[in-house]
């Protein structure tokens, strides 16, 4: 890991996610993994994600607390159709790419199947 902290407990994870979310909403912001790392006392994002692979209940908490970042973020891309900004966010952020197109050359056939 990146660094040494304290390990975390499920309990106290839980509360410092759910204080992180609510002062996201009041003050109008997207919530973001440096910035939930950072509630929690943790380096960064990174040791964020290694602790959310981890086991147990603390570790599930940061996996769910990731997974509502996630939400949040393709929700307000949406909300703005920023185009290339909400594009980068997902792609680079979240794993998500653009359809693969089929190569040139092939062709792409679609089948409809029917009752008799």
């Amino acid at each position: 890991m990146g660094g040494v902290c304290k390990p975390l407990k499920a309990g106290e994870t839980r509360e410092k996610c759910a204080r992180y979310f609510e002062s996201c909403q009041e003050a109008g912001r997207v919530p973001t993994a440096p910035g939930l790392a950072l509630a929690l006392g943790l380096e960064g994002r990174r040791q964020l994600e290694e602790l959310a692979q981890g086991k147990g209940h603390a570790a599930a908490a940061l996996r769910r607390g990731l997974a509502q970042i996630e939400e949040e973020n393709i929700w307000a891309a949406y909300k703005r159709d920023s185009g290339p900004s909400a594009r980068f966010i997902l792609q680079n952020g979240f794993g998500y790419a653009e359809k693969a197109q089929p190569a040139p050359g092939q062709e792409v056939f679609r089948v409809r199947i029917t009752g008799d």
